[in-house]
Formats: C-alpha cells, structure tokens, sequence
C-alpha cells in the first residue's frame, strides 16, 4: 500500500463515533433473527460479514 492509499484511511475512533451516533438507542432484528439494541449492555454484540451484502449476526451465531 503506498503513502497515498494509506492517508485515505480514518482511524478507528472515527468509525467507534459513527457508530455510537448512528445506533445508540435504536433496536434492529439481524440476519440471525436474534435482536441489537445499539449503546445498551443489554444487547448482543454483532458480527458485521463485509462483502457486495453485510451481513450482519450477533457475535454467537457469526462464528
């Protein structure tokens, strides 16, 4: 990877912000059927599979 492709990329603690903004509060069913409440100790952790698709389980059903 060149110094170009490298810069192009955001650190971690820009997608963990994203992320906390976009979900914390809301509740969704995943691909598994189990359910994600975003920003709770009550809700699965999730397994987001990158590809043409995410697919997205909770961490039990994504090994």
């Amino acid at each position: 990877m060149t110094k170009e492709q490298e810069q192009l990329y955001q650190e971690p603690d820009e997608l963990r912000r994203l992320l906390e903004k976009v979900l914390t509060g809301r509740k969704f069913k995943l691909d598994c059927g189990h359910h994600f409440t975003g920003g709770t100790f009550l809700g699965n952790d999730i397994t987001i599979r990158n590809g043409k698709h995410f697919k997205i389980t909770c961490s039990q059903c994504g090994y």
